[in-house]
């Protein structure tokens, strides 16, 4: 005997059910008992039916069109494959429902009656269709016997065996039809099992008759590893332990009924997860077989939940309370989804459904009346809209330091834990998050424990040479990101005036033409609303532009849960308290402020230095030249040109600034330099750097960029005279930064060949660190400092620095 379960989006419509039909004649074997829910959303028309009919309110829309899809249907099994039998009394429903709106009433059992009738109507429409099979009916009410209310009853599997045997034994035959969702009470009452509860009525069938297997049909492949609506990536288990589907179905997994694998468990019955539009992929397997080693086997997240928390001094060491609590709270029918207790017996606190909360509170504020009024009970505490993330696995308890790495993702993910609980047995570990976080926790565990793919959501500001160079760098490295399991997705691109975001990432050959389309400029809030709902759980600020505005916003994309890499040099060179408050809000939010660039442009500068502070070690001194542009420059020089004409050169060259003043005013080397102070532990500010600028800010002041280069000629043969003198004394001059005794110093020098920035020339950047790990000779490091390809190179490099490993 096999049990197949078919659920209401298998039975949605007329094609369904013919699926179900050539299902049920190749896949039941040589017995089988066919257990249907109502036609996908008929159950939820007959709730609604009879909630208006409780109001006193007209509900002839609802009725009409209940009617007229039922009829629907009717018509078309008639017209293939002849008359229905069993067809259900709609004649009978339409006098429930006009008596409780003429009551104004609707008993329990009443309403039981009415939102179980779908079941019957698919049952009908099946046994018709199976007609040359002659599929016998069975009533649930005479075989599934159950306990408790009308409208969530348990079964009573024992009596329940015996009423299928006899009801079998009196119509024996091939297949069997029979509703699910219904049973009936020791006063020979129709009684529901709750919600979804079809799904329970194939497993006591499966458990009772002792099926070789329980199948439960629907609409997805099987169970995942988590849900798939909102994790593209999850994939399907193939086998679970009845514990570990139990976990799941009870944690929030909506394939799996929470009621379902017990009476499976109990008997040993395999139960099967089986798509019945995709019926050739093997499904989800639960058994008590134990196959494969996975350390974790699923996620399962379970929302619009409440904390409540019970203390007060009357709580330590007395007795019972706790008992008391769960008694109260048992008496109204509130269901406890998690606990945990403080150790020294204070509080305890519980989580329960939203929907039960007022409950909740209502039964703990009759149970402790008494002991609130002697305050020996503090107020019930409330934490509203959380959820539940909860790890699942057998293999569990083999492996260490999944906990940690369970809680590192929930911090990566920016999600605070309200309460931990973990069974004795060590297959679930659950955490209590907020609920509007939940699905950004579940990403960020699925990435670590399943997919292993690490995401990164980029934001560029500032589309200009280094930004456009980025984005063609971004789409040149797609493969070698694939190839390593790293996810990079560029949403949104912005300049002065316009934000352009896209959900399904922006598209590298088009965005330039999407951006201009775009109405509406960049701001924080913008951003915030835009990860919220798309779930990013990685944001990353890239900021190409030379924008004080922007840099003076760092904090605060960082306060919002955005890593900073910054091309911009503003924010670094801003005054020292911004600089430590960047610092701060990075180490507080775990997010990450980078800034490769600043300095070295594609050259580790920075990366070096702080790893030399790091293991210890301490700056003596340093030499460099850091600006590319000057570099060109004063290579030039030593080639005989004069210094119009070099920087006539390098500005022709794409070295310099669209203004060369803003190079040669030597304000740019001196905020590289501010920040390698910065960086060695020096507490300064740009007005602390002494500036040996190499024209004058007084020359040609206020003249136009044309007008500048057209006067710059004046200043040739002075400069001439400098670059003979250091020649004839065996030097060339250059451009250096300098920290010499904590003092900080920008200016032309001249070096002879013994000097480590002798042959650093042509847009080459060079830097000698003397330190008490490297002397007497420096630790260099030399390369091209200049060019947008360079320094987007350097950016990249730094937004992979953003994945948490």
């Amino acid at each position: 005997m096999r049990v197949l379960k078919f659920g209401g989006s298998s039975l949605a419509d007329f094609d369904c059910l013919r699926q179900v039909q050539n299902l049920v004649l190749t896949q039941s074997g040589d017995e089988a008992l066919i257990v249907l829910s109502a036609p996908g959303g008929m159950t939820d028309q007959l709730v609604e039916l009879a909630a208006l009919a409780e109001q006193g309110v007209s509900y002839d829309v609802q009725w009409q069109a209940l009617q007229s899809r039922v009829n629907a249907l009717h018509l078309q099994v008639t017209k293939l494959y002849g008359e229905i039998a069993h067809w259900p009394d709609f004649s009978a429903l339409a006098n429930k429902l006009a008596g409780v709106k003429l009551l104004n009433h609707c008993p329990a059992q009443v309403r039981a009656y009415i939102i179980s009738f779908g079941e019957r109507v698919s049952c009908a429409l099946m046994q018709a269709m199976l007609g040359s099979a002659q599929a016998s009916y069975l009533d649930a009410t005479d075989c599934i016997a159950t306990v408790g209310g009308y409208l969530d009853a348990e079964v009573d599997l024992k009596l329940s065996k015996a009423q299928f045997t006899l009801s079998m034994r009196e119509n024996p035959n091939k297949y069997y039809i029979m509703p699910g969702f219904t049973g009936r009470n020791q006063e020979g009452e129709l009684t529901t099992l709750g919600r979804n509860g079809s799904d329970y009525s194939a497993a006591v069938a499966a458990a009772c008759l002792q099926a070789q297997v329980c199948q439960i049909w629907t609409d997805v492949d099987g169970v995942y590893n988590a849900d798939p609506r909102f994790i593209r990536k999850a994939t399907k288990v193939d086998w679970l332990s009845y514990k570990e589907a139990m976990e799941l179905s009870y944690f929030g997994a909506k394939v799996l009924h929470p009621k379902t694998i017990l009476p499976c468990a109990k008997a040993g019955v395999p139960c099967e997860i089986k798509n019945t539009h995709n019926p050739d992929v093997p499904g989800s397997v639960i058994s008590n077989e134990r196959r494969g080693n996975e350390q974790v086997k699923a996620l399962s997240s379970l929302e619009s939940l409440a904390m409540l928390t019970v203390s007060g001094p009357g709580m330590k060491g007395k007795v019972g309370m706790a008992s008391r609590v769960f008694n109260a709270l048992a008496n109204d029918n509130v269901s406890i989804v998690l606990i945990t207790q403080s150790s020294c017996e204070f509080s305890i606190s519980f989580c329960v459904h939203e929907a039960d909360l007022n409950l909740a509170l209502t039964a703990l504020e009759q149970a402790f009346e008494l002991e609130s009024q002697a305050g020996l009970i503090e107020p019930v505490q409330v934490q509203r809209e959380l959820a539940i993330v909860t790890l699942v696995g057998d293999n569990m308890k083999a492996h260490r330091g999944l906990a940690a790495k369970f809680f590192a993702s929930l911090a990566q993910a920016q999600v605070n834990i309200v309460a931990i609980a973990q069974d004795s047995t060590e297959s679930a570990i659950s955490a209590v998050v907020d609920g509007s976080l939940c699905n950004d926790a579940v990403k960020v565990c699925h990435e670590n424990f399943f997919t292993h793919i690490p995401s990164i959501d980029v934001f560029l500001l500032g589309v200009g040479l280094v930004g456009q160079e980025l984005i063609k760098q971004l789409e040149k490295q797609q493969s070698w990101l694939q190839n390593r399991d790293i996810k990079l997705n560029l949403y949104g691109v912005a300049n002065s005036q316009k934000l352009y975001l896209n959900a399904q990432g922006v598209p590298f050959d088009t965005w330039h033409g999407e951006l201009e389309q775009q109405t509406d400029g960049l701001t924080l809030e913008r951003l915030e609303a835009f990860v919220k709902s798309n779930h990013l759980i990685n944001p990353v600020i890239v900021d190409c532009t030379s924008s004080q505005q922007l840099a003076d916003q760092y904090c605060n994309f960082l306060n919002a849960g955005f890593h900073v890499v910054a091309a911009n040099k503003k924010a670094n060179t801003g005054t020292y308290d911004y600089y430590q408050a960047l610092v701060n809000a990075a180490q507080q939010k775990h997010r990450k402020f980078l800034y490769e660039t600043n300095v070295g442009a594609g050259l580790p500068v920075l990366d070096n230095l702080q790893l030399l502070f790091s293991a210890g070690d301490e700056l003596l001194s340093f030499n460099g030249i850091l600006s590319g542009s000057l570099s060109y420059m004063f290579g030039a020089l030593e080639d005989g040109l004069s210094l119009s004409e070099a920087t006539a050169k390098a500005k022709a060259n794409g070295f310099t600034e669209p203004d060369p003043r803003d190079d040669l005013s030597g304000t740019d080397v001196a905020r590289k330099l501010l920040i390698i102070a910065r960086e060695s532990g020096l507490a300064l500010e740009l007005s602390d750097i002494e500036v040996e600028p190499v024209v004058s800010e007084s020359f040609a002041e206020g003249a136009s960029v044309d007008e500048f280069m057209t006067k710059l000629p004046e200043l040739d043969g002075s400069f001439a005279l400098k670059v003979k003198a250091a020649a004839e004394q065996g030097q060339v001059l250059r451009y250096v930064g300098s920290i010499e005794n904590g003092h900080c110093r920008v200016g032309i020098e001249a070096v002879d060949k013994s000097h480590a920035l002798y042959d650093i020339r042509d847009g080459e950047n060079a830097l000698a660190i003397l330190s008490q790990y490297y002397q007497p000779r420096p630790f260099v490091i030399r390369g091209y400092g200049a060019g947008a390809e360079v320094t987007s190179a350097g950016v990249f490099a730094d937004i992979l620095k953003t994945l948490s490993r």
